[in-house]
């Protein structure tokens, strides 16, 4: 099992800028164990998250987003690592 710590840029697109489910994205993407450092707005259809920790709950992540939620409601999920302190 790899342990060591990477980082994850997550941009989503769909019905998901809005407070409440900014909210529950953060809530779900802690569950996976992992650390949450922004959830930024790109536009009114998009939002980048960015998180870090161990690589596989981080692929657990992705597969999570990109199954559909009952709360989500998501058309497209671009992702990136990066060693941790790279991506900003």
């Amino acid at each position: 099992m790899n342990k060591e710590k990477k980082k994850l840029k997550l941009n989503i697109k769909g019905n998901i800028v809005n407070f409440w489910t900014k909210l529950f994205l953060k809530y779900k993407i802690q569950n996976f164990g992992v650390e949450v450092h922004t959830i930024t707005d790109k536009s009114s259809d998009h939002v980048e998250i960015v998180v870090s920790g161990e690589k596989d709950r981080l692929w657990e992540i992705i597969k999570w987003s990109k199954g559909q939620d009952v709360f989500l409601f998501l058309n497209e999920v671009i992702f990136e690592f990066a060693d941790v302190g790279k991506l900003q």
